[in-house]
């Protein structure tokens, strides 16, 4: 059987620490022809001799070594520009910090395949470690031009398993055409980063491509929803934030500036007015920044659109897409280990837990205090488990405990039940709140043990 030939391009700089995951993963992947290539931006950490030294017998490993920092577009279109030099029918941009799934790439090239008109495709990115929470499912974007991962921090499962079209695919891992990228050209440049990835979907979508998710195919990303701190921070928030404005210079119609005019300026009242409110000058200045840079970028922008006229393509199918509900993406939050920050409910001091967390334990008796923060929800099912084996299930209406005993090692906790943010209108969802901790042979011991303890189920 002939497989299209599919590029995968690992964008790097100084990421040495992450290409063992990446790249081991992608070694394991079946059913394609794939070439594996380090595209590197003058890494001064080793990036590429790495590889070469621990992968480079494999011989569809390659390294492209840039003379230069090219940033995220540059990197990558240097990567995409050999790829078609090359012949290859697809490029699948990568983050370095990822894992992919033996079969991800097999399945996202066999939807590219069965449909022509697929100029991307998204497969179902989550919590590297942490697969049951999810990272994107596909981009949204508002009429402000913020863009937002799908399902950013919430469970995996089902519903999210969607293969509608989406507006644009997560360039942390996705699925080009290469046919369709010389229709649309690559990725803007003067972007830098953050929604480039977004423009280059909104001109496969106005080119007559469209962009599809794959949820079969799984990448593990080492993803962030914090802004961060210090001056790194404050230059990603000045980046989104004039990028916004560069993303919709370059493709949106006339007709369309007119309609979204008046969200761009209502999002930049309340964005600015916020910053203010908060004390947050530098996000205000940031804004203030952003604004200044739209007179430099006016020749680049309208370059664009008479190259864009010339291919006799129209601006704007995109626009029924764009998301009318919020105008800025909404909070995030994720977990570690599958816990969330602790928090005091009636007097108890707790943790959140997502779908499934574990603790590395010394071993002995352990008390498990499970309260239940929205009872009018149902009760709370968490099943704990160590090398497999069952020890209990703590069931509570409203709160519980029980207490194990365990040997040294990790006990793993799995909601049998979730409590999901459209219902309690936090920002993700939740299986539990508990706290364990070593035994306290004094209150709880022997007969004394509380009556709600027949909330608990022991098997």
């Amino acid at each position: 059987m002939s497989y299209p030939l599919t590029h995968v391009l690992v964008i790097n700089w100084n990421g040495r620490e992450h290409l063992e995951d990446c790249f081991s993963s992608l070694l394991e992947s079946g059913g394609g022809n794939y070439r594996f290539v380090l595209v590197d931006n003058a890494s001064t950490d080793g990036s590429a001799d790495f590889v070469r030294g621990r992968f480079g017998q494999d011989p569809r490993v390659e390294v492209l070594s840039l003379p230069e920092n090219l940033g995220w577009s540059g990197g990558n279109n240097a990567g995409i520009r050999a790829a078609m030099a090359a012949g290859a029918d697809y490029v699948f941009l990568l983050n370095n910090d990822t894992r992919v799934a033996p079969d991800a790439l097999q399945r996202v090239v066999e939807l590219a395949e069965s449909d022509p008109s697929i100029g991307v495709v998204a497969p179902r990115m989550a919590l590297f470690g942490q697969p049951f929470v999810l990272n994107s499912t596909g981009v949204v974007c508002s009429r402000a031009g913020a863009c937002w991962d799908i399902g950013a921090g919430r469970v995996d499962g089902p519903r999210w398993h969607r293969h509608e079209p989406v507006i644009a695919a997560c360039g942390g891992a996705c699925l080009l055409r290469v046919r369709a990228l010389h229709e649309t050209g690559l990725l803007p440049e003067a972007f830098s980063i953050y929604l480039d990835d977004v423009d280059l979907c909104l001109r496969m979508w106005d080119a007559g491509h469209r962009v599809l998710p794959c949820p079969e195919a799984v990448v593990e990303h080492k993803f962030s929803a914090s802004m961060g701190e210090g001056a790194r921070a404050r230059q990603k928030y000045y980046l989104a934030t004039r990028n916004r404005f560069y993303l919709f210079l370059r493709n949106l119609p006339a007709e369309g500036f007119v309609k979204l005019l008046p969200w761009m300026l209502l999002a930049e009242a309340k964005a600015v007015g916020r910053a203010l409110l908060d004390r947050r000058w530098w996000a205000a200045a940031a804004h203030v920044r952003a604004w200044a840079a739209l007179p430099a970028f006016l020749p680049e922008a309208g370059r664009h659109r008479r190259e864009w006229r010339t291919k006799g393509f129209s601006k704007g199918r995109f626009l029924p897409m764009l998301h009318r509900e919020r105008l800025f993406c909404p909070e995030v939050a994720l977990p570690r280990d599958g816990w969330y920050p602790s928090r005091t409910v009636n007097g108890e001091t707790v943790q959140p837990m997502s779908a499934r967390a574990w603790r590395d334990v010394a071993g002995g008796r352990l008390r498990v205090l499970s309260v239940n923060c929205y009872p009018s929800l149902g009760p709370t099912r968490v099943r704990m488990e160590m090398d497999g084996r069952v020890l209990g299930t703590v069931a509570c209406a409203e709160r519980a405990e029980m207490t194990l005993d365990v040997p040294a090692g990790r006990l793993e906790l799995i909601a049998e039940t979730l409590h999901c943010a459209e219902d309690t209108g936090g920002v993700a969802d939740f299986g539990g709140w508990l706290r364990v901790e070593p035994h306290d042979t004094g209150e709880h011991s022997g007969n004394t043990r509380p009556d709600n303890l027949r909330e608990t189920l022991i098997p």
